[in-house]
C-alpha cells in the first residue's frame, strides 16, 4: 500500500494555510512581492556551542529578478536554559553592490507546553565600499505553538531602528507567520509569510510582500 511521506500528509493537513498565503497579495495591496529561498544547517561544537550556516537567495519585482544572495555564518552560546547569545556574519552580494554585516544578539526562550515565548535583540553593523557603515537595533518578538511533535506553526514581529538616532526613530517593522515541520530525524522545512514597510521615515514608505521557504538540517 502507498504511504504518504509525513511532509505530504502535512501539505494536505494544512492546504488552508498554503491557499491563505497565496491570498494574502490581494489583501495588502503591497508594492512588491518578494521570494526568499534558503538552506542552512547546524551542528553543535558542545553542549552550550553552536554553529549554524545559511545560504540564501532573494528575488524581487513580483519574485521575477535577483535581488540578493547572502552566506550568513553564526556562533552561538546558551548560557543557561532560554537564554543564549550569538554572533552572526553576513556577506552579501547585490546587483551593483557587496555587504558584509557583523552583529551581535541575546534571545529568552520560555516554554509553557504547548506554547513558547521568544524575545531576541540585535545590534548590527553593516560595511559598504565608500559608504558610512549603518548601525541598526532589532527587537523581535515571537509566539511559537507545538501542535504535536512534528509541527510547530509560529507569528513574530520585529521592530528596526538606527542606533544612533536620538531620539529613536523606527525604520522599518516586520509582521510574520508560518509552519515549521520536521520531515525527517535531522532536517525540517519552514514556510512563512512576512509583510514589511521599510523606510518609514518617508512619506510614503514601501510595503513589501515576502513568501519564503527554508530548509535545514542538523549535523
Amino acid at each position: 500500500m502507498y504511504k504518504t511521506t509525513r511532509l505530504q500528509s502535512v501539505l494536505i493537513q494544512y492546504k488552508w494555510l498554503l491557499s491563505l498565503f497565496l491570498f494574502i497579495p490581494c489583501v495588502y495591496g503591497a508594492d512588491d512581492n518578494e521570494s526568499w529561498t534558503s538552506i542552512g544547517f547546524e551542528r553543535k561544537l558542545s553542549s552550550s556551542l553552536k554553529l549554524e550556516f545559511e545560504q540564501e537567495i532573494r528575488l524581487e519585482d513580483q519574485a521575477s529578478t535577483f535581488k540578493q544572495t547572502f552566506s550568513d555564518v553564526s556562533l552561538s552560546y546558551k548560557v543557561f536554559d532560554g537564554l543564549r547569545i550569538q554572533i552572526p556574519f553576513r556577506y552579501s552580494t547585490f546587483k551593483d553592490k557587496i555587504k558584509q554585516r557583523i552583529s551581535f544578539s541575546g534571545s529568552y526562550k520560555y516554554s509553557f507546553k504547548p506554547m513558547s515565548l521568544k524575545y531576541r535583540t540585535r545590534y548590527q553593523r553593516t560595511f559598504e565600499k565608500n559608504e558610512t557603515p549603518e548601525d541598526l537595533v532589532r527587537n523581535k518578538f515571537t509566539i511559537e505553538y507545538k501542535m504535536d511533535k512534528n509541527i510547530e506553526p509560529y507569528i513574530s514581529s520585529e521592530l528596526f531602528h538606527s542606533y544612533n538616532e536620538d531620539p529613536v526613530q523606527l525604520d522599518e517593522y516586520r509582521i510574520s507567520f508560518g509552519l515549521r515541520v520536521d520531515i525527517m530525524e535531522n532536517s525540517s522545512i519552514k514556510i512563512f509569510y512576512i509583510f514589511k514597510k521599510e523606510d518609514l521615515t518617508k512619506s510614503d514608505p514601501d510595503e513589501i510582500n515576502v513568501f519564503g521557504l527554508a530548509y535545514s538540517f542538523k549535523m
